[in-house]
């Protein structure tokens, strides 16, 4: 995929498939904006029908092909990456991913505080 001086998007045919298969896509996106909205809703989608059993997962990859904070492309989205997250259900950190490709079982996060109620 690239981005024109004038921010409009181009995709190859191949690309153009994946990203339509990953978000449900009526149609090949024209700037990132429209391309980041057509992840919102593919995620949204992956969630309500839990597609092949695991839409928490197909989401957590759709999500992950955003356009960065800086612009970067993240489309195709990188099978490593993405064969963590099935595995894990979790995005990985580059040390998680790094433990996963050596073939150790990577080392989990800290988990996230409780909210507890206080009366």
């Amino acid at each position: 995929m690239k981005v024109s001086e004038d921010g409009r998007l181009s995709m190859s045919e191949d690309e153009w498939k994946e990203f339509a298969a990953a978000t449900f896509a009526p149609w090949m996106p024209r700037t990132p904006r429209e391309f980041d909205a057509m992840i919102d809703l593919g995620m949204e989608r992956h969630m309500v029908e839990d597609t092949r059993g695991c839409g928490f997962v197909h989401a957590m990859a759709a999500n992950g092909m955003r356009f960065g904070r800086d612009g970067e492309i993240n489309f195709p989205v990188d099978r490593l990456k993405l064969a963590y997250a099935a595995r894990y259900a979790h995005w990985p950190t580059e040390s998680q991913l790094a433990e996963f490709v050596a073939g150790k079982h990577p080392t989990p996060a800290p988990p996230k505080p409780l909210f507890t109620v206080v009366r």
